[in-house]
């Protein structure tokens, strides 16, 4: 009974995924998820409560954005010891993970046209990653005084975003061509530029 239970609930997780990425969320709704899912919309709020609550399970459990463990990865295998290099670790595996989540990417999309209370479930939960990031980041080496890293870090990752989600659009951007290796390794390279700049003091 557990294991058809969490069978059922991945089935509708995964119709919010598909149904998002093909529609947005102006047809969300609970109907459309159980017919996706060829479940009955009682089992919906048997397991979720409501659509919110849906959407919020989905952005934490669905494969929608990577938790912090994955973020960080393994921590024994990691020589990174400053702060640039731990944010230039974790910018680049967010980089490198958001490529490989197309489904995230149309998510991501549709949240530029529609803002309502949905996309703030989902936007929630990428802010408590991103929250959780910046505090596992001070733990390890705290803060320059001088440098404001969290908002060093929203502009970083809104850059990495967009570079991404413009790759549907146009493959390239400032004479940077984007469908090639090449391209994604000189923004990589760039990233680690720009943290070591902007994480150490110049404070006297």
């Amino acid at each position: 009974m557990a294991r058809d239970k969490e069978e059922t609930k991945a089935r509708i997780l995964a119709a919010v995924g598909k149904l998002l990425a093909e529609s947005g969320f102006k047809q969300l709704g609970v109907n459309a998820i159980a017919r996706e899912a060829g479940v009955d919309k009682v089992l919906i709020y048997r397991y979720f409560e409501n659509l919110p609550t849906l959407l919020e399970t989905f952005g934490r459990e669905g494969n929608y954005w990577l938790t912090l463990e994955e973020l960080v990865g393994d921590t024994t295998t990691i020589e990174a010891e400053s702060l640039d290099a731990w944010m230039d670790r974790l910018l680049v595996r967010f980089l490198r993970d958001l490529q490989q989540r197309p489904i995230t990417q149309e998510i991501l999309r549709w949240e530029l046209l529609e803002g309502n209370e949905l996309t703030q479930e989902l936007a929630q939960v990428r802010d408590r990653m991103a929250l959780d990031s910046l505090t596992f980041l001070e733990q390890q080496s705290a803060f320059p005084p001088d440098k404001d890293i969290p908002a060093i870090s929203a502009v970083l990752i809104a850059g990495i975003v967009y570079l991404v989600l413009r790759t549907k659009v146009s493959s390239s951007f400032l004479g940077i061509d984007f469908s090639t290796a090449t391209g994604w390794q000189r923004i990589e390279a760039a990233i680690a530029v720009l943290v070591q700049a902007a994480s150490h003091s110049s404070a006297p």
